[in-house]
């Protein structure tokens, strides 16, 4: 099928899929859809109208609703691979395994990416905080999360559960075995060639083509300037200036741009042990389904508790 994609960038949310993503699109024999998220498999039968917090501009304006739009985004590329790059399909496993096995074309490949857990949900909640949408501390924001889910906010806003991998990623691999591939974010930071080149490999495409995966994209952090950030986010919410300025400034120049007005902050010692506490159980069992320890990550000190 040539308006179906080969192979999926699923998640996890705020973990770098949207940085190998873009060094995928740069790739000649690639091609990645825009929008990057189209979010469709997660909700074939169409995406719901969240309720959030900024989930209007996050999610509800952007998501394709209809499988011929979704299969269009694809219709007439002759790249040797096409694909997207969800990460509400990981969030949503029940719903987006069989829409994958459906829609998808034969074989079609999966890529995960996965970052330190406490780590990815503070980076989540800095993101929303950099988009304008405050909501209250990361510790409000983790007390109300329950809450807010059964109100209708969306995936954006489950800062610990979607920390939660193995919950997710198990049927994943029992649906997919070989054909899914699984990054851990931060090896891929300390050796991004050789982690890109691992990717490439694995969607059988060229792995030498010249492509730096090394510069930070999408980064997180709490604005410096309101107004800057103010300005930032009417950009991303107009349809028109933001064809305009895309058109003008290359995006390496847009990411400097944002990256130059966020401060870098870290989660409160406090709040990182009750969270990895948490969490522990779920990161044992993700060590557990890769067959191997995640020494990187500090979460997991605290899973695999004393030497």
């Amino acid at each position: 099928m040539t308006d179906a994609p080969d192979f999926l960038v699923i998640g996890a949310a705020r973990s770098g899929t949207t940085a190998l993503t873009s060094f995928l699109g740069e790739h000649p024999d690639v091609f990645v859809s825009t929008p990057k998220e189209p979010h469709f498999l997660a909700f074939p039968g169409g995406a719901p109208r969240f309720a959030g917090l900024g989930d209007d501009d996050l999610i509800n304006r952007g998501a394709v609703r209809d499988e011929q739009a979704w299969r269009d985004l694809f219709r007439g590329r002759s790249e040797r691979r096409r694909g997207e790059g969800s990460v509400t399909t990981l969030a949503h496993p029940d719903a987006s395994i069989p829409a994958i096995e459906r829609l998808c074309a034969p074989g079609c490949r999966l890529v995960v990416m996965l970052r330190d857990p406490v780590d990815r949900a503070f980076s989540s909640w800095l993101y929303l905080r950099s988009r304008g949408y405050d909501a209250g501390s990361f510790e409000e924001c983790l007390a109300a999360e329950d809450e807010r889910t059964r109100a209708g906010w969306s995936h954006m806003w489950q800062l610990a559960r979607l920390s939660r991998y193995a919950e997710q990623l198990v049927p994943f691999a029992a649906a997919f075995g070989d054909r899914l591939l699984v990054v851990v974010q931060e090896e891929f930071a300390a050796d991004p060639t050789g982690q890109l080149r691992r990717v490439l490999e694995f969607l059988e495409v060229d792995p030498d083509v010249d492509i730096d995966p090394s510069r930070r994209v999408n980064a997180a952090g709490l604005p410096r300037s309101r107004a800057m950030a103010s300005a930032l986010n009417t950009f991303r919410r107009s349809p028109v200036l933001r064809r305009v300025v895309t058109a003008v400034v290359p995006q390496r120049q847009r990411e400097r741009i944002r990256s130059a007005n966020l401060d870098k902050t870290t989660v409160d010692p406090a709040t990182r042990a009750r969270l990895a506490a948490l969490l522990a159980d779920d990161v044992r069992d993700l060590q557990e389904l890769l067959g191997r320890p995640l020494t990187m990550w500090p979460t997991a000190a605290v899973a695999n508790g004393p030497a």
